[in-house]
């Protein structure tokens, strides 16, 4: 062992030893998100805590994997609370002026799908019983600030699960500067690159509606709050939300440094991963293996449906990849009704996404833009092609366009086989996509702490400190006016303005003075 490598070990053994020697505590883990591709991030986080000998009560709207459970978690299902990821994401898709009405729609309908949650029986009795104590909640966050209200029901900090750069509401609750100039801060302006005049105007504008948007939304959410957590027992609406003292977002600067973070920003891209992928079951593991020319994986997700594409999208994709050398993976929503039955690929429901992308033959992987399926890919160094349906999507693929990880396809009218076996072809046999993409996969696994480590590091950070109060931004309990010196540029116009009035008004006074003396003495003479 050279002296570097004792160094760093002497580094990172006092941290470790504080994450194994770490007390068990009681944790509950809210999670209401109806998306599937949300969960394996955030049960990662869960499941790591319990293997911590922490004791982990999970409420969930989705059923949970098998093997997501462990012996140190209860595990609670709601039945209330379910919403369409569609819409929600549909909802900021090619986002304009004219469909302000259609984003408020949304933020209606889950805001009350999300209240329903509070009214399930399961939850209910989760509150009212008077042994349940928490050391921390963990909430899989995705609006409804009004469950902040669990943290002043049980008394004990709350810290998010993220799944994607933190955005404006997510920074305003932490209390961490947008820097607008350069830095994406809300979800209507998720399909530009952060670049240049154009970016920064629709950064403003969009940051604009989202004020609006979001203070139109928290009223609602103040009305639920207060409705379930009333003023005679509990904290008012706004010092709920302090309760917020940790956010971990599933991102590494290595894709692109987002921003100036505060301590309570903890970067957690990747924590679902592991450094060697499971074993493939065994059919499916014969089916890479003897693939000569390598394999493409394609699955568009769990959100995206066959009802949510352009007619005909699958048959074309179909038409191409089944006239490949290679063999081909394709997760789809149901085998009974598939496009065709070649020879060179494998329908399934369900596959292990991350074990495949992380065999060594498999070639590309050819998806819809996912935040998750594009960390895997990376993770394991794996080159893409992309159809982006909504959300995040578009702006996930401009990053691997940009970065040259591959390439990515328009999901409208034009997109035709040609357009897709050009794209499939160019990654295939460019090296160029598949080099930059695994010397990415190089960079972001170098980290001074494996990624599960590092959160529950934190996490357990926050429950020995009871939620860190020195960690927290001031700007947390600022308001708009003095985040932004407004009331300060006020004074100094003010005082300016009435400087400029007495030197005006004195300037008056000295030339009729002036002129007075010497019409005196012109009268004189």
């Amino acid at each position: 062992m050279n002296w570097y490598s004792l160094i760093k070990f002497y580094t990172i053994l006092p941290i470790c030893l504080v994450i194994t020697c770490s007390e068990g505590a009681n944790i509950l883990a809210f999670l209401p998100s109806s998306s599937p591709s949300h969960l394996v991030s955030q049960m990662a986080v869960v499941k790591e805590m319990a293997q911590r000998n922490h004791n982990v009560t999970v409420v969930s709207v989705l059923p949970l994997k098998s093997e997501w459970l462990h012996p140190s978690i209860t595990y609670i299902k709601l039945d209330r609370g379910h919403f369409d990821m569609y819409l929600a994401m549909k909802a900021i898709t090619n986002f304009n002026l004219a469909r302000i009405w259609d984003l408020m729609k949304f933020y209606e309908d889950t805001t009350l799908s999300l209240a329903d949650c509070l009214e399930d029986p399961q939850m209910l009795e989760l509150r009212n019983n008077n042994g349940n104590n928490f050391d921390l909640i963990l909430y899989g966050y995705i609006f409804g600030d009004f469950f902040f209200g669990l943290g002043e029901h049980f008394d004990c900090p709350v810290a998010l699960l993220w799944s994607n750069v933190p955005l404006g509401y997510v920074m305003r609750l932490i209390g961490n500067p947008y820097e607008i100039s350069y830095s994406i801060v809300s979800m209507l302006n998720l399909a530009t690159h952060p670049t240049g005049f154009r970016f920064r105007l629709n950064n403003v504008l969009t940051l604009v509606v989202d004020f609006v948007t979001t203070a139109v939304r928290e009223y609602m959410e103040r009305s639920i709050y207060e409705k379930h957590f009333p003023s005679d027992r509990y904290a008012s609406y706004e010092k709920a939300k302090e309760r917020v003292t940790m956010v971990l977002f599933s991102h590494h600067f290595s894709e692109k440094p987002v921003r100036p973070l505060v301590p309570g920003l903890i970067e957690i891209g990747g924590i679902h991963l592991n450094e060697e992928p499971k074993p493939l079951p065994k059919d499916i593991e014969d089916f890479v293996t003897s693939a000569k020319h390598g394999v493409i994986f394609f699955s568009l997700g769990t959100n995206v449906k066959t009802t949510h594409l352009q007619p005909q999208t699958l048959e074309k994709i179909y038409n191409v990849l089944s006239k490949l050398p290679q063999k081909v993976l394709w997760k789809c929503d149901d085998e009974s009704k598939v496009p065709g039955n070649s020879s060179n690929i494998l329908f399934r429901k369900w596959m292990p996404q991350a074990d495949i992308l992380g065999h060594p033959n498999v070639k590309l992987f050819f998806g819809h833009g996912g935040k998750g399926g594009i960390t895997e890919a990376k993770f394991y160094g794996v080159p893409m092609v992309g159809l982006p349906i909504f959300g995040d999507q578009p702006m996930n693929m401009e990053e691997v366009v940009q970065k040259a990880y591959g390439l990515s396809l328009n999901h409208d009218r034009t997109l035709s086989e040609e357009l897709i076996l050009n794209a499939v072809k160019e990654v295939l046999e460019n090296n160029t996509y598949t080099n930059n993409v695994k010397k990415f996969s190089n960079l972001y696994r170098d980290r001074p702490l494996k990624i599960k480590d590092n959160a529950v590091y934190w996490l357990e950070y926050l429950i020995r400190y009871k939620g860190a109060p020195h960690l927290q931004s001031p700007l947390k309990t600022m308001s708009f006016v003095e985040a932004n010196n407004l009331d300060v540029f006020a004074c100094l116009f003010v005082g300016l303005y009435l400087v400029f009035q007495i030197m005006k008004f004195s300037a008056k006074l000295v030339f009729r003075l002036v002129c007075g003396t010497s019409r005196q003495k012109t009268k004189k003479d």
